[in-house]
């Protein structure tokens, strides 16, 4: 059984809640294919009938679930374009992935990456978790914007950490917040400009929680410096990116030339701002055609939204980045 979602729609980011209870196999991987990945499930005990209870909160790029099976199962699933979490909240995950056994519990949380297989051979009737989802293209241009530059994915994460203390304690209460929010009606998580932040935050929280091949340069005493100039341009840009900036007007908002923001985007970015603009646009039109609304959404409209208007280049460089097509994204390939 379904109940939701509960969306607001057109704001600066889609708010989703769901809740199921399941109790059939096939609609259980059909949960698992609309939330997170198509997946190899089955009973490990057919004597125990499946009684999946899932709680979902997706905000844009981020999903949240607490997830129950009710029943010992197997799960696998191939990860292509997302970074996943489990963090138990109750029992343990054993899981295989990219040839390593890794056991979550409530005191350390498996971090898995594109790229390659997961597999749980145990979970547990008793076992209850969070399972946390990252769109890889969004997670990979937060950790851009820390370092003030482009970065060449995948995140190398490690297999697990800590959440008892440190960054990886901050991470986790954030999330247990976010999970604890969702029955409140009333919740400022509900408003779409504080949830955008928040998603945000989280993606931040796990690239400082985390080991990973650029966690040195996030940490270090001195980090990359952008000019005052280009902060603001950026910050501009990200807080509106569907406005239709030129880098003239991002100039005076800088208060430089044009040519000086230009140049600066180069040294500091890699990117020149209308570049960088592109580049921000992308990845959240890449969210809302993964996860359409049925009947309403559109290449075409999706991308007019973002701020592309002309659906030929809005096509050529998304098929640039993501080698695909818009709707070849759309259609779920």
């Amino acid at each position: 059984m379904r109940h939701g979602p509960t969306t607001q729609r057109g704001d600066p980011l889609p708010i989703e809640t769901h809740s199921f209870r399941i109790s059939d196999l096939d609609e259980a991987r059909a949960f698992c294919a609309e939330f997170y990945y198509d997946v190899d499930l089955d009973l490990l005990d057919t004597a125990r009938p499946l009684a999946l209870a899932a709680d979902i909160v997706r905000l844009g790029p981020v999903t949240v679930g607490d997830i129950q099976f009710g029943a010992d199962v197997a799960i696998g699933a191939d990860l292509i374009d997302a970074y996943h979490v489990n963090m138990p909240i109750a029992g343990a995950i054993g899981s295989e992935h990219r040839g390593a056994i890794t056991v979550a519990s409530p005191r350390r949380a498996a971090v898995y990456r594109p790229g390659a297989g997961a597999h749980a051979g145990r979970w547990s009737a008793e076992c209850r978790s969070l399972g946390i989802r990252f769109d890889r293209a969004v997670l990979e241009a937060e950790l851009a914007a820390l370092l003030g530059r482009p970065v060449s994915g995948p995140i190398r994460f490690g297999a697990s950490f800590d959440t008892t203390h440190g960054a990886g304690l901050t991470w986790s209460r954030m999330i247990n917040l976010l999970r604890s929010e969702v029955a409140n009606p009333h919740s400022a998580l509900r408003q779409p400009l504080v949830a955008e932040r928040y998603a945000q935050g989280l993606l931040g929280g796990l690239l400082y929680a985390v080991d990973h091949q650029y966690a040195d340069a996030l940490t270090a005493d001195t980090p990359p410096v952008r000019p005052r100039t280009v902060r603001r341009a950026i910050q501009v840009m990200e807080a509106d990116p569907t406005h239709p900036f030129t880098t003239a007007e991002l100039a005076r908002i800088a208060g430089v030339s044009a040519r000086s923001l230009q140049e600066g985007f180069r040294r500091h970015v890699g990117f020149s701002p209308m570049g960088y603009l592109q580049h921000v646009r992308l990845g959240y039109a890449r969210d809302e055609l993964r996860h359409p609304v049925p009947g309403r959404d559109t290449v075409a409209a999706i991308a007019h939204a973002w701020g592309f208007g002309h659906l030929g280049r809005f096509a050529a460089a998304y098929r640039e980045r993501y080698g695909e097509s818009p709707s070849a994204t759309l259609r779920g390939r």
